[in-house]
Order: C-alpha cells, then structure tokens, then sequence
C-alpha cells in the first residue's frame, strides 16, 4: 500500500498518494469514537497519508500505524477546506494498534483545522493539512502526494 513518495526515517514509514476514480465510504461503531475510511471505485481523487512506526521485534503487539483520508472532485486543479468545510472532504483519522478507543462524546467531534492542496503535475500534488481529529489528535503535514499507479 506503499507508494514511490515513501520516506523512511527511523524505521518509521511515512507514505503520501492519491488514487483517481475513487470515492471514500466513512465506516463507524457505536462503541467507539473511532472512525475508518475505505476506498471504493467513484468519480472523485481520495488522498491517503499513511505512517507506520518502527516494529520492536522484543516487543508483542507493539505495532502501530496511522491513516488520514479525504476525497475532492477530480474536476479540482486547487482547494482550500477549513473548519465546517472540512465535513465535505469525508476527511477521516484512523489509528491501527492494538488499542481500544470506547465511545467518549468529548472525542466524538467534527474534525476543525485546515487543508489546502495544489495541483502540481498529472500525477503529483502538494497538500498542507493542519488539523485536529477527535478534539485532541493534531496532525500537521506539508508533503507531495503521488498518484498510485
């Protein structure tokens, strides 16, 4: 799930693309605050950050990933989303680990913050994202983001 704008530092995994003709279904649980994003066959470009933290081998179930995902129409060569806005990019934060997020209302909140992105090339864009998920989880990226071939 890995595209050519990996960066690896660290043994941490960090990985920015894009795919075309897709579309982004927000999945949710009543138990938990935490919400997951899949991407489907649509009509529009959905973005995809991806990091993975380095894998302790002496350490059991120590793994950890993270995800944010949002989709724009594919008639776009720029954007600019903030706050309420963001609602419309089905801008969704998701962590993978073996940890359990339980439904809490103070975490159970629209996304606030910003997100902006410039149309660069046929296959490339630059996004900045400055926002903060859950009330709590703020996550700043200025990368370029790469067509998944």
């Amino acid at each position: 799930m890995l595209s050519c704008s990996d960066e690896e530092i660290d043994g941490d995994k960090y990985a920015y693309s894009y795919t075309n003709k897709s579309d982004l279904i927000i999945n949710t649980s009543e138990d938990s605050y935490m919400k997951f994003g899949t991407i489907a066959s649509g009509e529009n470009l959905v973005f995809e950050y991806r990091f993975n933290a380095e894998d302790d081998a002496q350490i059991a179930d120590d793994e950890y990933g993270e995800t944010i995902r949002f989709e724009i129409d594919e008639d776009l060569n720029e954007f600019s989303y903030s706050n309420t806005e963001l609602a419309t990019m089905k801008l969704v934060f998701s962590k993978d680990c073996f940890c359990y997020f339980p439904m809490d209302v103070s975490k159970n909140v629209d996304p606030t913050g910003s997100i902006s992105g410039q149309k660069i090339s046929d296959k490339q864009w630059n996004i900045k994202i400055d926002v903060t998920f859950y009330g709590e989880d703020t996550r700043t990226i200025e990368e370029r983001f790469t067509l998944k071939q």
